[in-house]
């Protein structure tokens, strides 16, 4: 019985073959037709292969079911796996679709005229011939859908996972800032109750050698209460949204080495050493002031905190639209779970770079610190918001590596021709 229905149905077989010789035409005027589409707009870049992908062994399971031949590849499978393809291309569902569509219509036409004049296939080669046309039409349809729908479940999550990571970060930012502040009105206190106890010793009668000693607690405590005032006030003005760009055209690496030579005297005083190194010039539209701030609160991080070895700052041509400014040095880096450790793994490079613990300037190779700086300060961070803030006004990035016992690398990457926008909005 099997064998006389399969002998009724040789002309599906035949049809198979002109089918299968029409193969390179068929695909041809399938993209041809996806091409004419306004509707596709994702296929303009991909070439004869990757348009095709997996629609072939489609059609080479058409060939076998119209052969009566057991298909070697399961067709939902093969439909997923070019849903896949087009999802991970950027294609809509729609998209997918209609390129189906077309591919169907293209095969209808091809039977068509294979037998235009009705003489070629019977009633019941015909009807065999469309059930397993709409059949492979619907596995094609189901298996690129649930594809992309279990895509599109996944990348929501992973869309809302990385909102709520995104989200996180930033309320664990809010409270690290305000425990900077906290910290730095802390230091302003103690620092002022030092003043006060030092003027009020000095008024008693002394040696010259306590008087001494009282001035020199004195001038500590207001460089000190100096140095967080200012930080405390560029970081009001910052948050505050008053902060704008003045764009001009300068050599950046001249700026650079001005700032270092000023900070030379701060150098020798807790015995750094301090170098700067880079193009002797590096020509860049950007706005000065905030690129000397930004170096400035680098460079008083770096030296308040460093005990032994020094602070290297380099500078270099990333490419035309972007150049790099790092600060690196041998200081104790961040401890563990501090505020400022926890905001310096927010801005960790993406991948491994420069491996700031492998490098030493060839200049001084210092050991790096092994015992806990006592003289660390958790408002430290507060200098690195400020840079933070600063970087987004500029549209510049910052990246961070710091150890416990390692030093700290900041790296900095402007704009080389400086985009005009408006002052930081405050944050909410």
């Amino acid at each position: 019985m099997a064998k006389k229905e399969s002998g009724k149905l040789n002309q599906a077989k035949d049809l198979a073959a002109y089918l299968r010789a029409r193969r390179e035409t068929i695909l041809n005027k399938w993209r041809e037709r996806c091409g004419d589409d306004p509707a596709l707009s994702s296929k303009s870049s991909f070439s004869r292969e990757e348009f095709n992908d997996q629609v072939p062994l489609l059609l080479d399971v058409l060939d076998q079911r119209l052969q009566q031949i057991k298909p070697t590849h399961d067709p939902l499978l093969v439909a997923n796996e070019h849903g896949i393809h087009r999802w991970q291309s950027g294609y809509a569902l729609q998209e997918l679709v209609i390129e189906l569509e077309h591919l169907m219509a293209i095969l209808i036409d091809e039977i068509n005229h294979y037998d235009s004049d009705f003489s070629k296939l019977d009633a019941q080669n015909t009807s065999h011939i469309y059930q397993e046309l709409n059949r492979i039409y619907a596995e094609a349809n189901r298996g690129s859908v649930v594809s992309y729908n279990d895509l599109g479940q996944t990348a929501a999550a992973e869309q809302a996972a990385s909102l709520q990571t995104a989200l996180d970060q930033l309320l664990q930012l809010g409270k690290k800032r305000n425990e900077h502040l906290r910290h730095s009105s802390h230091d302003l206190r103690s620092s002022f109750s030092v003043i006060l106890m030092a003027s009020q010793l000095s008024q008693i009668q002394a040696t010259d050698e306590e008087r001494s000693e009282l001035l020199n607690i004195l001038n500590k405590n207001l460089t000190s209460v100096r140095d967080m005032l200012l930080q405390l006030t560029d970081y009001a003005r910052i948050e505050a949204g008053q902060e704008t760009l003045e764009i001009k055209d300068f050599n950046v690496a001249n700026l650079i080495k001005d700032v270092v030579e000023n900070a030379q005297p701060v150098a020798e005083l807790r015995k750094l050493a301090i170098t700067a190194e880079g193009p002797e010039s590096l020509m860049i539209s950007s706005d000065k002031v905030q690129i000397q701030r930004i170096l400035q609160n680098l460079l008083y991080n770096a030296l308040k905190y460093t005990e032994i070895g020094g602070v290297y700052v380099s500078w270099s041509n990333e490419n035309e639209r972007r150049w790099v400014l790092s600060v690196q040095d041998t200081g104790p880096g961040f401890r563990e779970n501090s505020p400022a450790a926890i905001f310096a793994d927010q801005l960790k490079p993406a991948t491994h770079t420069t491996g700031i613990h492998n490098h030493v300037p060839p200049i001084e190779r210092i050991p790096a610190v092994t015992n806990e700086n006592p003289s660390f300060k958790e408002s430290e961070g507060l200098g690195l918001f400020i840079v933070k803030k600063i970087c987004e006004l500029m549209k510049a990035t910052m990246d961070i590596e710091s150890a416990p016992g390692k030093g700290t690398l900041v790296r900095v990457r402007f704009q080389s021709k400086q985009e005009v926008n408006n002052a930081i909005s405050p944050s909410s």
